[in-house]
């Protein structure tokens, strides 16, 4: 953030720091899932079939939005049931901005990671501040998924 307000008289830097901010947060989510269902799968699949086709799917998943990608992936490798549970532990405003968030940036993480930013555009993404400031509005949420996962 503090190279960001350094940079704002330059046209393109902020934007590049800006669009860093966002793929660092999106590759933090994406991680994390990777890591609980991991850990996950240590614990409780025993057969290397098994582990092998639930690898695969988790490899092949590309993205967080909530239905698309975060509900289909966790309540395949996980169960339906126990994912219902495991949200369940999250409260209801905590979950509705996760779910809101996950939507957004999945969405502008596309744009960043896609585009790029001729010179003289006027494309922007969220300030690292921003970006920042969502992050800890569903780090609880994260967290709170992989302990009730953990304790599955």
């Amino acid at each position: 953030d503090v190279e960001y307000n350094i940079q704002m008289s330059d046209p393109q830097m902020p934007i590049l720091i800006s669009k860093l901010a966002v793929i660092e947060l999106c590759g933090w989510i994406e991680e994390s899932y990777d890591d609980i269902l991991y850990g996950y799968i240590n614990r409780r699949i025993l057969d290397p079939k098994c582990i092998r086709i639930v690898n695969d799917i988790i490899k092949n998943n590309y993205g967080f939005s909530y239905e698309k990608h975060t509900f289909k992936i966790f309540s395949t490798v996980i169960g339906v049931n126990n994912w219902e549970n495991a949200i369940d532990k999250i409260p209801l405003a905590d979950f509705s901005q996760f779910q809101a968030i996950l939507q957004n940036y999945s969405t502008i993480r596309n744009s960043a990671a896609h585009t790029h930013s001729p010179v003289g555009t006027t494309r922007s993404f969220d300030s690292p501040s921003l970006v920042l400031s969502n992050f800890y509005k569903i780090k609880n949420a994260v967290f709170v998924l992989e302990n009730e996962i953990n304790t599955l």
